[in-house]
């Protein structure tokens, strides 16, 4: 269980991972969950800096694909604003929904990275899947309540510290 429930890389933040090593690795595709991982909880406003990042990402090949559980309203509109796909509302861990997601982008366990701060959708979905993984810590504190409950387990059952 616990091997299921681990990352390939973890990392403090999106900006730590070296995107160029992994597409020389002949990673094509990010999958990257929204709330957390790359702005807070329900939060809309984009940094900069993320735009910088996607515009890297992109600069280098990857096709990148908003994969959230949260609602499509949100998460396309998201999407549309930073000029990358999206698969909202995706019903993460389940495999139905990562096959969907992959099937969106046209990817492949081979090809594709799920990037996440959860371990109990993010990483454990993709892994299941058989993808690459990644790991970051949340950036805010201020969650859903089940997120919450999430935080709670990740520590007890997949020996997850505390995030920073």
């Amino acid at each position: 269980m616990r091997r299921a429930l681990s990352p390939n890389e973890s990392h403090d933040s999106i900006f730590n991972i070296e995107l160029d090593k992994l597409y020389r690795k002949g990673y094509r595709n990010i999958l990257i969950d929204v709330d957390n991982t790359i702005i807070p909880w329900n939060a809309d406003s984009v940094s900069v800096r993320l735009r910088e990042w996607l515009g890297k990402c992109r600069n280098l090949g990857f096709t990148i694909c908003l994969f959230s559980n949260n609602k499509s309203s949100r998460i396309n509109r998201l999407a549309t604003e930073l000029k990358v796909l999206a698969v909202p509302k995706g019903g993460k861990p389940l495999k139905a929904a990562f096959r969907r997601a992959l099937r969106h982008i046209n990817g492949n366990p081979q090809n594709t990275i799920m990037i996440g701060d959860q371990i109990f959708t993010d990483i454990w979905g993709g892994n299941i899947m058989g993808l690459y993984t990644i790991l970051v810590n949340p950036i805010s504190t201020r969650e859903f309540w089940g997120t919450k409950l999430n935080r709670f387990l990740e520590k007890k059952l997949a020996g997850r510290g505390e995030p920073g």
